[in-house]
């Protein structure tokens, strides 16, 4: 029953999701973290060179980076049930993100040398690929999903098959008990098939499977 609700504990495909399910997001968010810090750093002392009060360059960095965010998740979402607008609006938000964070980090640099400008321009990029990551969950291929579920079916029948073998030997043990009570001898083949209603074949294989399954004493 195992075998049809999920995969067998331990098993490595079961660990490998495990560990994708969770290592992958909580790295992402660390980075996230880090790189969202970095950002509103840099974005306040832009807003602050810019005349902005203490309050309002707090906030600034916050409307920058929250909008880019929104539109990452929205670019993310399957794009069927939006209309043209709605697609246009979130890529617009989100190039109009990207551009006004990349500028504000940017500004904020110690010089326009090539160090400083990478330096002052990698958190919102960084903070951009981490909540995509975050936010992504891997597609589940329909060919993938189909042998996942002919995996599984198989198995289950390869059970069921091999609990009605072990059903079908343990009536076949009890015939052949009671036969040796009656008779004083062991169950015949002929006798098997007609008692099970099974072919001459499979009766031939319980026969031997239920006698080889009794001591050399009994036998005798």
């Amino acid at each position: 029953m195992s075998d049809v609700t999920g995969p067998p504990e331990g098993d490595v495909g079961s660990r490998g999701f495990d560990l994708d399910t969770w290592i992958r997001p909580l790295c992402a968010l660390v980075v996230a973290g880090v790189a969202a810090y970095a950002s509103y750093v840099h974005q306040r002392e832009f807003a602050l060179r810019g005349g902005a009060d203490t309050v309002s360059a707090s906030l600034w960095p916050l409307s920058v980076d929250g909008l880019l965010l929104l539109a990452t998740v929205g670019l993310l979402k399957p794009s069927g049930s939006r209309t043209r607008r709605a697609r246009g609006a979130v890529w617009s938000a989100f190039l109009l993100g990207i551009a006004v964070s990349l500028a504000a980090n940017i500004a904020a640099a110690l010089a326009l040398e090539w160090k400083p400008v990478l330096v002052a321009g990698w958190p919102p990029v960084a903070l951009l690929l981490s909540a995509e990551l975050v936010v992504h969950r891997p597609v589940v291929r329909p060919g993938d999903a189909v042998t996942h579920l002919r995996e599984r079916s198989g198995r289950a029948k390869s059970d069921r098959r091999r609990g009605g073998e072990d059903s079908l030997l343990a009536r076949a043990q009890v015939l052949d008990a009671r036969h040796r009570e009656l008779h004083q001898r062991p169950i015949s083949a002929e006798t098997l098939r007609k008692e099970l209603r099974i072919g001459a074949s499979r009766s031939r294989q319980l026969t031997s499977l239920v006698r080889a399954s009794r001591s050399p004493a009994g036998d005798g």
